[in-house]
């Protein structure tokens, strides 16, 4: 994909969308997940999916769109009172 160094970046794409999409499953430390899965979804639209088009039938960037404005929705307003983050921050004072 022309994207220097490529063993490097697969790490960390891979390993943000991982973990991330695992602290989002249980709740923990919304913000900084959906932050860092929204630049991940970023730099997949950017870098493969931008020259396809929009519709995900041409390996377009359709997919990580919407992925991208679910990360941006939940850094915005962050966890529900079901998750992890709440409790935790009750926890601490």
């Amino acid at each position: 994909m022309g994207i220097e160094p490529g063993l490097l970046m697969a790490l960390l794409a891979g390993g943000t969308e991982f973990f991330g999409g695992l602290a989002l499953i249980l709740g923990l430390l919304i913000r900084p997940a959906a932050v860092g899965l929204a630049v991940t979804m970023l730099m997949a639209i950017f870098s493969v999916h931008i020259a396809n088009g929009l519709f995900i039938s041409n390996n377009g960037y359709e997919f990580a769109l919407s992925l991208l404005a679910i990360s941006i929705a939940l850094a915005i307003s962050g966890a529900g009172s079901v998750s992890l983050d709440p409790y935790l921050a009750r926890k601490e004072r």
